[in-house]
C-alpha cells in the first residue's frame, strides 16, 4: 500500500501542468517515481489527456486573439441570413419587400473587440425582378482601419397578395 501515496503525488504534480512548465513537472515526477520501474498506463494517459486538453485551450485562444475578422464575418453571415429570411416571409404573404434592415436595430452593433470600440454593421439590400426576384443582402463593417463584407444572393418567390 506504499504505492498509494506516490500516485496522488504523482496526480497532483500532473494536474501542476497548467501552471508550470512541462519539463519541471516531468523532473518533478522522475523524483517521486524514481524508485518504481516504470510509469504506469494510467499516469501516461492521465498525463496525455491534460496536456491535449491544455493544448487546445491556447490554440483556440491564440486563433481568436490573432484574427477577430473570423467572428465577425460570421456575424455578418448571421445578419445577411437573418434580412432574407424576413424577407422571404413578407414574400410568402404576398407584401412589398423592403429594401431596409427588417431585423432587431441592436443586431447592427456587435462588442466583439472591445466594449469601448463597437464595432457597426450596414445592411444593404437589392431587390430585382417581378414575381420572382433576386435580392443580394451585401453587409459590411469597418474594423482595425480595414472594410470588409459579406454578400449572400437569393432568389424569392412573391405570392400573390389575397384580398
Amino acid at each position: 500500500m506504499e504505492r498509494t501515496p506516490k500516485i496522488f503525488l504523482f496526480i497532483s504534480c500532473t494536474a501542476a501542468l497548467v501552471n508550470f512548465k512541462i519539463y519541471d513537472i516531468f523532473f518533478a515526477m522522475i523524483k517521486i517515481l524514481k524508485d518504481e520501474r516504470g510509469f504506469l498506463m494510467v499516469n501516461v494517459i492521465f498525463l496525455t489527456m491534460i496536456t491535449a486538453f491544455a493544448a487546445m485551450i491556447l490554440l483556440n485562444a491564440a486563433s481568436r486573439i490573432k484574427n477577430p475578422q473570423s467572428t465577425l464575418r460570421l456575424t455578418a453571415i448571421y445578419l445577411a441570413n437573418e434580412q432574407l429570411a424576413q424577407l422571404e416571409s413578407l414574400a410568402a404573404k404576398g407584401s412589398e419587400l423592403p429594401t431596409s434592415f427588417q431585423g432587431e436595430p441592436k443586431d447592427l452593433t456587435t462588442e466583439n473587440l472591445s466594449e469601448e470600440n463597437p464595432i457597426e454593421f450596414e445592411v444593404k439590400t437589392e431587390i430585382t425582378g417581378g414575381d420572382v426576384c433576386n435580392v443580394k443582402v451585401t453587409v459590411s463593417w469597418i474594423a482595425n482601419g480595414r472594410k470588409d463584407s459579406v454578400e449572400v444572393e437569393r432568389a424569392i418567390y412573391v405570392a400573390e397578395k389575397n384580398s
